[in-house]
């Protein structure tokens, strides 16, 4: 067995549990690869820019991340060393079958921790009817744990709209030495940075391709290193914004069959 094939083996088994199961897509040339580099821009808060650049290592069995500092005062760049299974994960995701809306919300009720929801049920307790107590307003929130329910909440979330103060841009080029260059990027705000838009727009005006991907956003996390502060958006199971809304409805529920 090639060692390439090997490793697409291996970044099939690791990424199974989201894939659905695809057979390594072919073409997948990961001794081909130049270089891969991962862009990720802030503008809120505050302003943060990284470029992260990995390229093969001796003998081609590993690649070289080269990092920005992680903060200003940090004057030198970090270089580590980063398994190509990683990068044969990426090359795995992006070339399998785009995700939709749906299947990802799917995935992604999973993976919400009923205890963290909980946890917010204190800024739901209500000023004007004192019987909605935090542990009333968890006992409304548990109905909105089950899959089936965030199921329906996370596919209403992706499909919302965009909130002001947050403007997050990643870019990942991976860079081949015989074929053209692979593109993907995301601005979304949303968990895991979904969706990601897959290859350049085709002429016409047509959108690029677009992708609900939880593999893509896994795999390029795994190649950041862990001071990136993309990590925290390419991991999150549920933000402020999910939460404030489990609590709101589980507030307005308890006030309505108080009164």
């Amino acid at each position: 067995m090639t060692l390439r094939r090997a490793l697409l083996l291996v970044a099939m088994a690791a990424l199974g549990g989201c894939s659905g199961g695809h057979a390594p897509p072919p073409g997948t040339a990961i001794q081909d690869i130049r270089a891969i580099e991962i862009r990720y821009s802030y503008s809120g808060w505050d302003r943060v820019d990284e470029v992260h650049r990995l390229q093969p290592g001796p003998g081609r069995r590993g690649f070289v991340r080269r990092s920005p500092p992680p903060t200003a005062t940090d004057g030198q760049a970090s270089t580590d060393s980063v398994p190509a299974q990683r990068v044969a994960e990426l090359l795995w995701a992006v070339d399998a079958s785009a995700w939709n809306q749906q299947r990802a919300a799917t995935e992604m009720a999973r993976r919400v921790r009923p205890a963290q929801v909980l946890k917010h049920a204190p800024i739901a307790a209500s000023d004007t009817v004192p019987t909605c107590t935090i542990a009333r307003i968890q006992g409304y929130l548990q109905p909105m744990l089950g899959v089936t329910a965030l199921r329906r909440r996370l596919d209403a979330y992706y499909a919302g709209g965009v909130w002001t103060d947050d403007d997050p841009v990643i870019s990942v080029r991976i860079e081949y030495e015989t074929a053209p260059a692979q593109v993907l990027a995301s601005r979304s705000q949303k968990l895991m940075m979904l969706p990601w838009t897959v290859g350049e727009a085709p002429a016409g005006g047509a959108d690029a391709p677009r992708s609900y991907s939880l593999p893509i956003s896994q795999a390029v996390r795994r190649l950041l290193p862990d001071t990136s502060r993309a990590v925290a958006r390419l991991t999150a199971r549920e933000d402020d914004y999910l939460l404030d809304d489990l609590a709101r409805d589980a507030r307005m529920a308890c006030e309505a069959a108080q009164r």
